[in-house]
């Protein structure tokens, strides 16, 4: 319907919000002392957390339904910030990219939705802190600059994902899952009393500090697109040599999975066959697949780690 987002299956008081550009936004997830609590993650309809260079995650958070207060810190975009866009017909809010990054989201086809840093809803929270983290924004203003190039519409989505309240049948329990970046060991654990999973961080709650909540999601969706290194992208350097390339993570084709939602795990495939095309998912029979009303993180994980993902019944 007209008051239902399609990237949540929740219905929106007023369908107006419906009619803006979704938003998405690169936050900072390292290092935790500087970048923690994060601003806005529960009002993201969806977040992407993958790997930035080395072992270190990032997120782009995709901002429809709801507008926080603030959003951040905000840092730089990686090559998955040339694809995330496109698939939910966003606008691309960051600090900033490398240069071969810079290159590939300037020649993008949605160039003309991306919100540079000098443009209206960022601001320097002037926090006792290195200068790069100190970058946040206002939702609000963002959009604002959209209207201002004409560029604040609504959005067009190619392809959609089911909802139902309703768990389907099958799956295993499923009370909690880590993922294991190395540098970041992620948790999911399920809390039977509201059947959302709440986020924990080297066995630290994740705190949303809008709210002061803990982060949580209605689904938790687990991934393994192939990941390569780009030999023409290098995103870190010292003395003069690359230390670290930028990694392409390819979201795009299909692939199997996992997602998690009541408190049990689902084997899944996932699905991206044309570049304006979101994410979906469908079961073993090849029928969609229904998330939980509500929002989902997206763990992207790289496929060169041994056996990263453990769940407990």
């Amino acid at each position: 319907g007209d008051n239902r987002n399609p990237l949540t299956g929740e219905w929106v008081d007023d369908s107006a919000v419906l009619q803006r550009r979704p938003l998405a936004v690169k936050i900072s997830n390292s290092p935790a002392n500087f970048v923690r609590p994060q601003s806005g993650l529960n009002d993201a309809d969806i977040v992407f957390e993958h790997t930035s260079e080395g072992h270190i995650t990032r997120f782009t958070a995709i901002f429809y339904g709801s507008a926080p207060e603030k959003i951040g810190p905000i840092r730089s975009a990686r090559l998955i910030d040339v694809e995330l866009p496109a698939m939910y017909d966003a606008a691309l809010g960051y600090s900033g990219a490398s240069v071969g990054v810079s290159r590939r989201l300037l020649g993008s086809d949605f160039k003309p939705r991306i919100i540079y840093s000098y443009e209206e809803g960022y601001y320097r929270t002037g926090e006792d802190k290195p200068y790069e983290h100190t970058l946040y924004a206002d939702p609000n203003g963002f959009w604002r600059a959209l209207d201002a190039k004409d560029q604040n519409v609504p959005p067009t989505f190619n392809t959609f994902n089911a909802f139902s309240s309703e768990p389907p049948a099958g799956g295993a329990l499923a009370s909690k899952v880590m993922i294991d970046y190395e540098w970041e060991l992620v948790e999911w654990r399920f809390d039977e009393e509201d059947g959302r999973y709440y986020r924990w961080s080297a066995g630290e709650p994740i705190i949303d500090a809008n709210d002061g909540e803990q982060a949580s999601a209605a689904n938790v969706v687990i991934i393994a697109p192939f990941h390569m290194e780009d030999a023409t992208i290098c995103e870190e350097a010292r003395n003069d040599r690359c230390t670290a390339l930028s990694v392409q993570i390819q979201l795009w084709g299909n692939g199997s999975g996992i997602i998690l939602r009541d408190g049990r795990q689902f084997d899944i495939n996932w699905h991206r066959e044309n570049r304006n095309d979101m994410l979906t998912f469908t079961d073993a029979d090849g029928k969609p697949f229904p998330l939980q009303i509500g929002n989902t993180w997206v763990q992207l994980v790289p496929t060169w780690y041994e056996e990263p993902v453990s769940i407990e019944e």
